[in-house]
């Protein structure tokens, strides 16, 4: 029954569109809310026959609260707020670290925008592209995840966020464009991981709300070190292997 009904209202929230209210001479969104899901371990086959598999992390996305057009116009034409800002934080033995902050413009949301999509890498897996085609991962990568739960974040219930001027923000923010965001845990991923939103002025790199908590925290407890045999001595990172190369024009050739 319970799970039903948070079924039902996760659904609604979804789709809701939420308008900029006005009260007291207060702007706010009235009950916003978001959602972590689709929590998925990305193997990674390796070895120099491609023989044993380990992870190179794990993906996940997060819904993104949708306003209305008459409610971006308010917050654009008043205070210049033109963004969603997004932050992916870690806590780890106790401490809170921030991994990345994110915008997302409102131009570029449509009805149709529902959610975005995250790529936790370990840190071998992050560098490039370059070094996820690496037979052998790089800086003595050799994890696999086998434990880990997305759970319920007690402080994310449905809230009001009042629009008022916080700070600016310090740390440098990526343009989102709907690629899958890249992030690097470092050499190990346990730990917790959240997700949380805050009205941006993405010119001004001024922040306008509180931070609300997307629901939704993700919980990796163990990773497993495994056993690469044929990768002993190989560091691809100083001296990539043949038959790690990026595949060429005349590779892709039809012969």
């Amino acid at each position: 029954m319970y799970k039903t009904l948070f079924i039902l209202i996760f659904l609604s929230s979804c789709n809701k569109v939420y308008e900029v209210e006005k009260k007291n001479s207060v702007h706010f969104l009235k009950d916003i809310y978001s959602e972590v899901q689709g929590l998925k371990n990305i193997e990674w086959d390796v070895g120099r026959k491609r023989e044993v598999t380990i992870s190179k992390g794990l993906r996940f996305s997060s819904t993104i609260p949708s306003i209305s057009e008459s409610g971006k116009m308010i917050l654009s034409k008043k205070y210049g707020i033109d963004s969603w800002l997004i932050k992916i934080s870690r806590k780890r033995r106790g401490q809170i670290s921030s991994l990345g902050h994110f915008y997302i413009r409102h131009e570029n949301m449509t009805r149709t925008t529902k959610d975005f999509t995250v790529n936790l890498y370990y840190h071998a897996a992050s560098v490039s592209k370059r070094f996820r085609l690496f037979h052998c991962p790089a800086f003595n990568h050799r994890y696999e995840l086998n434990n880990f739960t997305l759970d319920d974040r007690g402080n994310s219930q449905k809230k009001n966020l009042f629009v008022r001027p916080v700070n600016r923000l310090s740390a440098k923010a990526n343009r989102l464009r709907f690629a899958p965001i890249v992030v690097s845990g470092g050499r190990s991923l346990v730990g917790k991981y959240m997700v949380d939103f805050a009205l941006f002025n993405s010119e001004t790199k001024r922040v306008y709300s509180n931070w609300f908590h997307g629901n939704g925290i993700i919980n990796i407890t163990q990773e497993i070190s495994k056993v690469i045999a044929s990768c002993n001595g190989v560091k691809e990172e100083n001296n990539p292997l043949p038959e790690s190369k990026m595949p060429s024009i005349k590779d892709l050739e039809i012969k």
